[in-house]
C-alpha cells in the first residue's frame, strides 16, 4: 500500500493519540504524533505534513498557540488544521476557527467514520 499523506497528530492523551494514528495508518497515510503543541510545532516545520490533526488543551503549548504560531508564517497558511478536541460547548467551534483553524471535529471520535471526515481536508485546496 502507497502511503496516501503525511498528517500530524498533535495530541497529548496517549490512548487518542494511538487510536487516532492506528486509523490513518491502516487507511495508509503516513502518521507524525507529538505528545505537546510545541513537540507537534517542531515536528510541523521540520517534516511539512499535508495536514495537521491538534487537540486545544495540552501541555507546554496549547492548540490554539499552534495554530496562531503556524497561521502567522505564510508558508503554513495553505496547510489543513483541524482541531480535534473535547472542547465541544457553544463557542468553541468559533474560537478555533477565529485562530487559524480550519474545521473543529469533536471528541470523542467515532472510529468508523474519522477516515472519512479527515480525508475530506486532503481533498479540498486551501
Amino acid at each position: 500500500m502507497t502511503t496516501k499523506a503525511t498528517i500530524l497528530v498533535i495530541e497529548d492523551d496517549d490512548a487518542s493519540r494511538h487510536l487516532v494514528t492506528y486509523l490513518l495508518e491502516a487507511a495508509g497515510h503516513r502518521v507524525l504524533a507529538a505528545e505537546n503543541g510545541a513537540l507537534g510545532l517542531g515536528l510541523a516545520l521540520a517534516e511539512e505534513p499535508d495536514l495537521i490533526l491538534c487537540d486545544l488543551q495540552m501541555p507546554v503549548m496549547n492548540g490554539y498557540e499552534v495554530a496562531r504560531s503556524l497561521r502567522s508564517h505564510h508558508t503554513w497558511r495553505a496547510v489543513p488544521l483541524v482541531a480535534v478536541t473535547a472542547f465541544s460547548m457553544p463557542g468553541d467551534r468559533e474560537k478555533a476557527l477565529e485562530v487559524g483553524f480550519d474545521e473543529h471535529l469533536p471528541k470523542p471520535i467515532v472510529p468508523e467514520t474519522f477516515v472519512q471526515q479527515v480525508e475530506v481536508f486532503l481533498a479540498t485546496p486551501p
